[in-house]
């Protein structure tokens, strides 16, 4: 009985050790996330300004995304990336679709989800994890 005990109070401790882990660790890749340079945060209410007003002066990609989105996390560095190599040129944004109303709007069942906005207009669906080239090119289409 007593050794039933012991096992039962190691497997509590691990699980409490894990989960304060885990715990840890999340909040760590949130702040590291949240920190980011070169990609801009849309919402609904900024939306209009940042994304439908701005497309009127250089493309605007807009990335469709959720915390629990493992491809949307994946997706985070290559947007960063993109972002600063086409600089000035285009402006690329997250929206969490989770939390803003503006992902019915476009009609986002599935995330990732891009869309390239010029003119206040969408010129460009790319649906999914791409490479970063894949990204840049398709806003320098909409700079020509």
């Amino acid at each position: 009985m007593k050794s039933v005990g012991i096992i039962v109070g190691t497997i509590l401790l691990v699980t409490v050790v894990v989960v304060v882990f885990v715990v840890t660790s999340v909040k760590k890749h949130e702040e590291k996330a949240a920190k980011t340079k070169y990609v801009v945060s849309f919402n609904d209410a900024n939306f209009q300004k940042e994304v439908v007003e701005a497309s009127k002066t250089r493309p605007v990609l807009v990335d469709f995304y959720a915390d629990w989105c493992l491809p949307c996390r994946f997706l985070a560095p290559i947007l960063e990336e993109a972002a600063k190599e086409v600089g000035d040129s285009a402006v690329i944004g997250k929206v969490n679709s989770d939390e803003n109303l503006i992902a019915r709007r476009f009609r986002v069942t599935n995330i990732p989800v891009m869309f390239i906005i010029k003119d206040a207009q969408i010129k460009k669906k790319i649906d999914g994890l791409v490479p970063k080239e894949t990204i840049v090119q398709a806003l320098k289409e909409q700079t020509q």
